[in-house]
């Protein structure tokens, strides 16, 4: 069967074949079933992920491969008086025009001709795989202009994942984001072009919350663009403030090249977006399965993916070659502080919102010439830091800059402020944890129950585990369980959950000399920790402060309102106060103590102890040691609880 295949793929590079016979011998190659056609089809199981009508040809070609193979060879010998260019297209088309003329930007103008609309332009991934095994012959002459001008300006050599990492104060951003690069000729990365892919969510008019809601059922519909890098630079890193990674591949030219022609035919086409699966991280790694087929990085998800573990999965099948830090200008103003006092700090927030004229920091007496400089230098960054949040216009930032600038360079060179690189997300343990346990409980009236426990979450992270590869002071969690088994002092076996959480988002974004960010947890679950040992469902939303003390260490306070059922199954509320304290370091092992003083009522007051000790032993495997008490006024019972166990993280 082998030589037969070869024998028929040597007639057909020597003498090419018609449409027909085209067909014909790939049915009989059975193409529609190998999966470098499924994958340019983003076939998953039975039917495309594809969503948009228009990128298929066959009727029924989304669930088809074999009738959109058939379809598709058609298409490509279909003369060019035939192709009918549909009018939404024409008008996609115009706008997309007029958006980069209105950004004089030098990107190629797409054209909505027969010509580019035709099969052979317009999906050219497509076209070049069959091509390939079966040399088409008498087919259309056409010069695909569109597709030529754009593949010679983005000029495609390599590629490089980009991954910005979690934005503390967006629980729809909490994962983080990962996104393509084409590197090209130009001399400065900056210059080269990224390919996203994102729900069409307009920020100005939705929060995170609300994206976030709304992308857990799918109600956005995803697209890929295209854009400079710069452009995602600023987007990511300025407006945003968060920290960029880069890790180049190891991608073939050929391979980079065959991947830009699937990115030129997905550039209409669009598909509903999931937050948990169907997301951003996922539908770049359509992308690499597309350049190189022999990957199958999608298998290694089942239920979820986060923008973490796609890059887990890149490195572990050999696809990252090199990382490379850019650091946000949050974390260049964070170096800042350590080397300026607080006065310092208070004279660049001044100068940087034009309250204070840089040339009164350069004739100050008082303060040394490293201090001149850095004050004018982090004045720079901050005016920046707020013409991107909109409390500078831009006639106001631009003025407040030239002067700083022209005033700090008047005053020399200066030693360059050291800013630290944190762990690389490669050094992170994976999301899903499972905790095997032995515990012991107690209550007030000295019935002890022990035995075996397991923790079981989905995702994703939480203020107890270890920080390497995570932004510190974050936590989101989604489907947590507790459950007990074992023997009480009476020798009477039991079996139950002690939590169930559905989600945990918390945000303990710590206060500084430049900033002073909202702190906030929101939970929703079942739980023991209320009056009556039942579980109850509960939803909670607190906010407060939290300050660093160290590299990765902070305490906080919340205020946290909490609704709960009680023991009638009737709402009720509860008012929290929580107190915390986080001490860590990267890779070392950490401590998580919280207390929470609860009031019921006036007159009932309970008192909420937590403390975990962790240690990752390895990246995906640490010891856990958890007390806990729940104390309460008569005649309510108290509890207290040890559990020790082993974390494994998958």
């Amino acid at each position: 069967m082998r030589y037969g295949v070869i024998f028929i793929l040597c007639v057909v590079y020597a003498f090419g074949l018609s449409k027909d016979e085209a067909i014909q011998k790939a049915l009989e190659l059975e193409l529609y079933n190998q999966k470098q056609w499924r994958d340019l089809l983003h076939f998953n199981g039975r039917e495309s992920e594809i969503d948009s009508p228009e990128f298929f040809y066959a009727k029924d070609g989304k669930k088809d491969p074999k009738a959109e193979l058939i379809a598709t060879i058609q298409a490509f010998y279909a003369p060019i008086d035939s192709v009918v260019v549909p009018e939404d297209f024409a008008n996609r088309v115009s706008k997309a025009n007029m958006l980069l003329d209105a950004a004089v930007t030098s990107l190629p103008r797409r054209s909505a001709s027969k010509e580019d609309y035709h099969g052979i332009c317009r999906f050219r991934a497509r076209f070049f795989y069959l091509d390939s095994l079966l040399h088409f012959e008498d087919l259309p002459n056409l010069e695909c202009q569109d597709f030529k001008a754009m593949f010679a300006y983005v000029n495609p050599k390599s590629a490089t994942i980009i991954f910005p990492s979690a934005h503390i104060n967006s629980p729809a951003s909490m994962f983080g984001h990962t996104f393509l690069l084409l590197n090209s000729g130009f001399n400065s990365r900056l210059l080269s072009f990224a390919i996203n892919y994102q729900a069409s969510a307009d920020p100005n008019v939705e929060n995170g919350f609300s994206f976030a809601f709304k992308g857990l059922l799918g109600m956005y519909d995803g697209r890929f663009s295209i854009l400079p890098y710069y452009e995602k630079i600023k987007e990511y890193r300025d407006f945003e403030n968060r920290d960029i990674w880069e890790f180049d591949l190891n991608l073939s030219y050929d391979e980079v090249v065959q991947m830009y022609r699937h990115i030129w035919e997905l550039g209409d086409a669009w598909s509903w977006y999931y937050f948990f699966d169907e997301n951003c991280s996922y539908n770049i790694l359509w992308l690499l399965e597309v350049a190189r087929p022999s990957l199958e990085l999608r298998k290694k998800f089942i239920y979820q993916v986060n923008p973490p573990e796609t890059l887990f999965v890149m490195r572990d099948a050999g696809l990252i070659t090199k990382q490379t830090y850019r650091p946000s200008r949050r974390s260049k103003l964070l170096a800042y502080e350590k080397v300026m006092s607080f006065g310092d700090v208070r004279k660049a927030k001044q100068v940087a919102k034009g309250k204070l004229a840089p040339s009164a920091i350069a004739s100050d007496s008082t303060l040394t010439l490293d201090q001149k400089q850095y004050i004018l230098e982090s004045s720079i960054e901050m005016s920046e830091y707020w013409y991107a949040k909109d409390k500078l216009d831009k006639e106001e930032y631009t003025q407040i800059v030239h002067d700083s600038a022209s005033v700090r360079s008047r005053l020399g060179a200066s030693e360059a402020v050291d800013i630290p690189v944190p762990s690389s997300p490669l050094m992170g343990n994976r999301g899903l944890r499972v905790s095997p346990m032995y515990f012991v409980n107690t209550d007030s009236q000295n019935l002890t129950q022990q035995g075996l426990g397991l923790d079981f979450r989905l995702a994703y992270h939480d203020i107890t585990d270890n920080d390497r590869g995570y932004l510190t002071g974050a936590q989101i969690e989604v489907l947590r369980i507790l459950g007990f088994s074992g023997i009480d002092s009476e020798h009477k076996g039991y079996a139950h959950i002690h939590q169930a959480t559905i989600f945990s988002l918390a945000s303990f974004g710590m206060m500084s000399k430049f900033f002073t960010p909202f702190s906030y947890r929101l939970e929703s679950g079942f739980s023991r920790q209320f009056l009556y040992n039942n579980l109850r469902y509960y939803l909670a939303f607190g906010g407060g402060f939290s300050t660093r003390i160290g590299d990765y260490s902070y305490v906080y306070y919340l205020l946290e309102p909490t609704l709960y059922f009680n023991a009638s199954n009737t709402a009720d509320f509860l008012l929290a106060n929580a107190f915390g304290i986080v001490l860590g370091n990267d890779g070392a092992p950490k401590l998580a103590l919280e207390y929470k003083l609860k009031g019921y009522d006036i007159h009932t007051f309970g008192h909420y102890v937590s403390a975990t000790a962790s240690i990752n032993l390895k990246a995906n495997l640490g010891l856990f040691l958890t007390l806990e008490s729940n104390m309460l006024p008569q005649p309510y019972i108290s509890r207290y609880g040890i559990q020790s166990g082993v974390r494994i993280y998958f």
